[in-house]
């Protein structure tokens, strides 16, 4: 389903209730004019009022996405269910009740025992066994550069887009970054025009002397500044030792402090947030880093492919692109029986958070997760409006609710970014893996 599409079930719902409100008022009307007595216009007023909000209701629910839908729908079933409560008060002070139909009133138990299932069902946390996508990240021996970079696109933002939620890839990117003129989320820098500066950058006195200088080696990734033929002869493009602007989009994403963007990073500018997306638990292979690069030189000029600089694949690197797009692409879902090194490494959560306990979790986009001893001052906080009354409430609904309460960063002076952390882990764990990791983070300190 695309992002803009919307949900047939509650789409279909939202157009029942509007009819089954107009039904109502009409029949009111129609009891009206048969019984003089009535006050017609106060009964007629509060029924038309009512069935001109479930229009109001629907139309709304035509803006929304799906996972906005699932949210709404329960305001107009709680309006259904006051013109339901008004319609009885309407027959029994009239006292008509034998007047009322019960077709209707069968019907509306119908719909409302399968908006309670339907929601009910989608709330679950579920397990799907789809194949792994073809098509769009397969590689073949004949593959074009268009190809290739379209390769890079998937690893992006992955090959299929799930309304209401944000289009994430194995690579992670728009966790951070943004890549259409004039969109800036804040946390990292916009990577529309990554092509252009990348030319340029090399050659600007930053990024000759800050944070470290050219030839000065970061200790993080043990990555030579502005050295292309140092780095891990896997990634290491063939040519000569002169820095160019491919060499400076590769430098970025396997040494992320090596160039700081400015007003985008910690310690006064001095490291990146980013993760080294070449390690875990991202792990881009060689040939997934190129497919990588390749779009976001290609990606501002659609159908014009002139600025690719990046090798296609050999044929024997052809079975391990492969292996390595169909990982990228594969179902991510946890069942419980994995270590939680094992868990938190394939739901990406080193990406953005320091773990206690977890090898190499040094993220730090997000908060670090020291939860036995923050939940418990969260939950009192008056920013907190969530329903957790202990830690391992607060964790749960963290995981599968993160907009319920926002964390402020004391670093920055702010609010963490809402929307950052992925909203759809309900989808990617099993009752017995949420329970284990919310149990093991719920010690963290």
């Amino acid at each position: 389903m695309l992002e803009t599409q919307h949900d047939i079930l509650w789409t279909f719902l939202t157009l029942l209730f509007t009819v089954y409100s107009f039904f109502v008022f009409v029949n009111v009307v129609g009891h009206c004019r048969e019984h003089k007595e009535v006050n017609t216009p106060l009964w007629g007023g509060i029924f038309g009022a009512l069935f001109i909000v479930n229009i109001l209701m629907t139309r709304h629910m035509f803006d929304l996405v799906q996972h906005d839908q699932m949210g709404f729908i329960s305001w107009q079933v709680l309006a259904i269910f006051v013109i339901l409560l008004m319609w009885g008060l309407f027959f029994k002070s009239q006292k008509i009740e034998d007047q009322s139909p019960p077709f209707v009133r069968g019907f509306f138990f119908w719909v409302t025992v399968s908006t309670l299932l339907a929601g009910y069902t989608n709330w679950l946390p579920q397990q799907r066994s789809d194949p792994p996508p073809k098509g769009g990240a397969a590689i073949s021996k004949d593959l074009t550069v268009e190809e290739y970079a379209e390769m890079g696109r998937i690893i992006v933002f992955g090959a299929k887009q799930v309304a209401g939620q944000k289009a994430i890839g194995k690579g992670q990117c728009p966790l951070c970054h943004t890549f259409e003129p004039g969109n800036n989320i804040g946390r990292c820098p916009n990577l529309f025009g990554v092509e252009e500066r990348s030319h340029t950058r090399i050659k600007e006195d930053r990024y000759l002397n800050q944070p470290i200088k050219v030839g000065e080696e970061d200790p993080a990734t043990h990555v030579v500044k502005g050295k292309p033929m140092d780095i891990d002869p896997a990634y290491r493009r063939q040519g000569g030792p002169e820095m160019t602007g491919e060499d400076y989009i590769r430098e970025s994403v396997m040494c992320p402090s090596c160039y700081v963007v400015k007003g985008y990073g910690k310690a006064g500018d001095k490291v990146s947030p980013m993760p080294v997306i070449v390690k875990p638990p991202i792990s881009l292979s060689p040939v997934e880093v190129n497919a990588v690069i390749a779009w976001l030189q290609s990606k501002d000029t659609p159908g014009d492919f002139s600025s690719v600089t990046v090798p296609l694949p050999s044929a024997e690197d052809t079975a391990t692109a492969e292996a390595d797009a169909g990982e990228g692409e594969k179902k991510i879902f946890v069942t419980g029986t994995e270590s939680i090194e094992d868990m938190v490494n394939t739901l990406g959560c080193p990406v953005c958070h320091t773990i206690p306990g977890v090898p190499g979790a040094a993220g730090q986009l997000g908060p670090l997760l020291h939860e036995k001893v923050n939940a418990p001052k969260r939950i009192k906080d008056p920013r907190y409006k969530g329903k957790a009354r202990n830690t391992k409430e607060y964790v749960r609904e963290s995981i599968l609710n993160p907009s319920a309460y926002i964390v402020f960063n004391d670093e920055a002076g702010e609010l963490f970014p809402d929307g950052l952390m992925p909203q759809d882990f309900k989808n990617k764990l099993s009752i017995d893996a949420l329970d284990k990791l919310v149990d093991f983070i719920s010690q963290t300190e």
